[in-house]
């Protein structure tokens, strides 16, 4: 279906993306001349009376996020029965464009993980306006939902699959939701998640910005989800793949990336700390 002209105060200029969650679209704001993300939803969230309520949940959560690496929502509008989420516009593409167009240094690698992690900790450690403390997980952790703009800017996007650890009440999406291949364990298997299961899914971000390439290979997404469940198999250290990766990264990601959540960094900000005590050397040897 095309996409109206114009949505609310917005005139739509170009596509920007697809995915699972939705089309997205460049607009501009009439009145000032801003530019804007507006995100054009599955026809079922509105039409599901459970979705629609989740989604509007969803809304009011992230409208509270305020942080330079999150991505700002604006809110939700509804025309013509199909719903739109805007949001703040970044013009420096995904990570995954990232990743492919260049080969970023050890140093550029560290810090985009410390500002990911910043975003990240932030969301998992937000207090609501009410001072309710709820912890957030994503649950969608990937290179396509890291979003950067040309201010070298970095943010965490994509909120359609949060939702906080306890007490906001419906339970009906899967936790099984998510993207195959950046999934833990834990949520390959339909088990209740924590903030670690995001801890998971960075420890293979980081993996791929070191590397090139995610840890496992397999013919297809659930031959590769049955190698990660299968406690037999663990990753090779990034430096396996490239010996100019020091060990030091490679101590930080196989944590983040161990089988029982038990094991790995129990908060980002622990994962945090280790990155910023890598010697300051690796600013040189990386540039």
């Amino acid at each position: 279906m095309p996409i109206e002209e114009r949505i609310g105060n917005y005139r739509i200029l170009s596509p920007i993306a697809a995915g699972g969650m939705g089309r997205v679209y460049l607009a501009k704001e009439e009145t000032n001349e801003r530019h804007i993300a507006v995100k054009v939803l599955p026809d079922e969230f509105l039409k599901d009376r459970k979705r629609s309520q989740y989604l509007e949940r969803e809304v009011k959560i992230a409208r509270q996020l305020k942080h330079p690496n999150v991505i700002d929502i604006y809110g939700l509008h509804v025309q013509k029965g199909i719903g739109y989420l805007l949001m703040e516009f970044m013009d420096g593409g995904n990570l995954r464009q990232h990743i492919q167009t260049r080969n970023p240094s050890l140093y550029e690698v560290l810090s985009l993980i410390v500002k990911i992690c910043t975003g990240l900790h932030y969301i998992h450690h937000h207090k609501f306006g009410d001072a309710r403390f709820h912890s957030i997980i994503h649950r969608d952790i990937k290179p396509e939902n890291i979003l950067l703009s040309q201010k070298e800017e970095v943010k965490v996007a994509d909120f359609g699959l949060s939702m906080p650890e306890s007490s906001w009440g419906w339970r009906g999406l899967s936790t099984r939701a998510g993207t195959p291949f950046y999934m833990s364990p834990e949520q390959i298997r339909g088990k209740s998640l924590d903030i670690r299961t995001d801890i998971y899914s960075l420890g293979l971000v980081m993996y791929e910005l070191l590397t090139g390439q995610l840890p496992y290979k397999a013919q297809d997404k659930v031959m590769y989800m049955k190698t990660v469940i299968s406690k037999k198999n663990r990753p090779a250290p990034p430096s396996f793949l490239d010996k100019r990766i020091p060990r030091q990264f490679d101590e930080i990601t196989l944590k983040a990336l161990e089988y029982e959540p038990t094991a790995r960094y129990q908060t980002v900000a622990e994962l945090m700390l280790d990155l910023k005590r890598l010697p300051p050397v690796f600013k040189q040897l990386s540039a």
